[in-house]
Order: structure tokens, then C-alpha cells, then sequence
């Protein structure tokens, strides 16, 4: 009767701790946000790093300019073949000097045409050229200075220097020809105008950043 009765009360026991269990509620779910973060994949930190780098350093040559934000809007494009190279950034810039002064060649209306004065658009288009064929060689001169070494730089350098001086010179006197009111239609004068200052800036730009080259190479 004993055994009966213990039996029985081990049964109903084990009844209740089952319903006592399945009476609790479910263990929440990890949230979302207590998992770490996948790391980023290696390399790309140290990418992002260079190429900010290298940006940076065209932002720092280009503070030193008259025309700061012009420089960097042309020259930060260039910043990953640049690569952190004075010589790379000067050359860069001499190219875009060149490339203005062929736009401004090419809007140059034939003298005679639309009214113009012959004689100051005839005049302001043998400068330009000049002023052109002067960037040409100042950016043949710095094509080797990174590869330069003693008193080859320092002639190279002065050469760019002495040709882009030269070209803005030519710039100077271009943009005086055409303050005359007659000598070209306002709309053909403006544009021009506008073309000369454009390049004259420029060559301002690459004339400091070849001015750079003395101290970055003492």
C-alpha cells in the first residue's frame, strides 16, 4: 500500500514540473545590434588612408597659390598619379596651363571677321601662341626633373620657370589688346577676355608649384 501510494505521488511530481516548464516564456533572440561588426576587409583602410593622403597634399601645395580653390578643383583629379610628387603635381599643372591657351587659340575669331579689329585679335593670336608653344616647353622641361639628379634639376626648373614667366608675359599683353572696346565684338571681347584671365591663372598656379620644386628638392 506504501509503494502504491509513493508511486503515485512521484507521478504526479513529474506532471507538474512539465506543466510548471512549459508555462515559461521562450528565451528572447540575441538582438541584431548586440552582434559585432564584420570587420572591414584588410587592405581598404590603408587604401582610403593613401588616396585621402594624397589628396591632402594637392590641398597643401595648392593653399600656397593666389588661386587656392581653382587649383584644387583642376589639380585634385590628378592627386592618385600625382602620388604626393612635387615634381608630378608641377608638371601636372603646366599641362593644364598648355590645354587653356589651346581653348583660348581656338575661340580666337579670324581677324577681319564680325567686325573685329584685324589688327588686336591678330596680335592677341600670335601671343597666345607663343604663350602655348612657352607651356610646351616649360612642361618638357618638367616631365624629367623627377628623374633629374644635381644640376640637372636646377636647370630644368629654371627653364620651366623662365618659359611659363615668359608665357604669362605674353598673356599680359594679349589681355591689354583687347581692352580697347573696338577691338573685337562685345560678346567675341568678353569671351576672350575671360579665356586670357582664365590662363593667366594657370600659369600662376604652375608657376608657384614649380617655384616649389627648390625647396622640396633642397
Amino acid at each position: 500500500m506504501l509503494l502504491v501510494l509513493a508511486i503515485f505521488l512521484l507521478a504526479v511530481a513529474a506532471t507538474w514540473q512539465q506543466a510548471a516548464a512549459s508555462a515559461l516564456p521562450p528565451a528572447p533572440a540575441p538582438a541584431a545590434s548586440a552582434l559585432p561588426p564584420a570587420p572591414a576587409p584588410a587592405g581598404l583602410g590603408d587604401a582610403a588612408g593613401a588616396e585621402q593622403a594624397e589628396v591632402e597634399f594637392v590641398r597643401g601645395c595648392c593653399a600656397r597659390t593666389l588661386y587656392p580653390r581653382l587649383c584644387c578643383a583642376a589639380l585634385s583629379p590628378y592627386a592618385a598619379s600625382v602620388h604626393s610628387s612635387h615634381a608630378r603635381l608641377a608638371l601636372a599643372s603646366a599641362n593644364l596651363t598648355l590645354a587653356a591657351l589651346d581653348a583660348l587659340a581656338a575661340r580666337i575669331p579670324r581677324p577681319g571677321s564680325g567686325g573685329a579689329s584685324s589688327g588686336a585679335l591678330r596680335d592677341c593670336a600670335e601671343l597666345v601662341a607663343s604663350a602655348a608653344d612657352q607651356a610646351a616647353r616649360a612642361a618638357e622641361r618638367l616631365r624629367g626633373v623627377e628623374r633629374a639628379v644635381g644640376l640637372e634639376v636646377t636647370w630644368r626648373v629654371d627653364d620651366a620657370r623662365t618659359w611659363l614667366s615668359a608665357a604669362m608675359t605674353n598673356e599680359d599683353t594679349c589681355a591689354d589688346g583687347l581692352c580697347p572696346r573696338k577691338s573685337a565684338p562685345a560678346p567675341v571681347r568678353a569671351e576672350l577676355r575671360a579665356r586670357v584671365r582664365r590662363a593667366k591663372q594657370y600659369t600662376s598656379i604652375a608657376l608657384t608649384l614649380v617655384n616649389m620644386l627648390y625647396s622640396s628638392r633642397s
